[in-house]
This record gives structure tokens, C-alpha cells and sequence, in this order.
């Protein structure tokens, strides 16, 4: 029940804003929670990266030209923390004429996390804090 909660919580962020973090500890459900909210609303259309995952930030070598030309219509990327130099990156993508996708950003809330993250993308992101255990 919980999580539906957050589900929903997430698709209002997205009505406001174009990205939505979702801040949490570790294992405590962040990276289930954004696979439900996909299945639940972007079926079939969403990219998910790992920052974890070798393979996924090796795509993310160059990422502008990376995310800017993907056809999904959500994005998660999974251990933001890790590169916390996408946020202007992301902020240029949500900022161009014509984008209509969304950004799911999973993450350890750590404070300098969540303040960078708020300067950078100011206006454009909604925060949740996951605590699902």
C-alpha cells in the first residue's frame, strides 16, 4: 500500500515538474518503487540506467548526445549520487523546446546531494524521501 502511495506521489511531482528525485537510504525500496511507477505508467517506454552498471555509464560517456536523443518517455537513472555532474546536463535537456520527457533521479539523501541538485535544476524538480522498510 505504501508504495502505491508513492506511486502516486511521483506522477503528481511529474505534473509539476519534468524531473522527480527519489532520496533514500540504501536498500529500502527506491529501485522497486521506480520499476512499479514505470510498469504502472510508462509500460514498455522507459530507459532505466544503473550508475553502477559499467555498461550504463559508459553510455553516459558523452550525456547530452546520450539522453538527448532517446525515444522513452521516462528516464531512471539509478545511484544519481555517483554523478552528480548529469544535473546540469539535465537541466539543459529539460530546459529545449518541445521536451516532453520525464526524469527519475534515485539516489542516497545525503545533504549535499539534495542541495546541489536543488540549485542546479531550481524549478524543475520535485523531491521524494523513500522510507518503505
Amino acid at each position: 500500500m505504501k508504495r502505491q502511495r508513492y506511486s502516486a506521489q511521483i506522477h503528481a511531482q511529474f505534473t509539476v515538474h519534468p524531473l522527480c528525485a527519489l532520496l533514500g537510504p540504501r536498500q529500502v525500496g527506491k529501485t522497486t518503487l521506480a520499476r512499479m511507477y514505470a510498469e504502472e505508467y510508462f509500460p514498455d517506454n522507459t530507459l532505466f540506467l544503473d550508475l553502477e552498471n559499467p555498461l550504463d555509464l559508459a553510455r553516459l560517456e558523452n550525456p547530452l548526445l546520450a539522453l538527448e536523443n532517446i525515444s522513452q518517455k521516462l528516464v531512471v537513472i539509478d545511484e544519481i549520487q555517483r554523478r552528480p555532474e548529469l544535473f546540469p546536463v539535465l537541466r539543459v535537456l529539460v530546459d529545449k523546446k518541445g521536451h516532453d520527457q520525464k526524469f527519475l533521479l534515485l539516489g542516497s539523501a545525503s545533504r549535499d546531494l539534495i542541495k546541489q541538485s536543488s540549485e542546479t535544476l531550481a524549478g524543475r524538480i520535485g523531491f521524494e524521501i523513500v522510507r518503505l522498510n
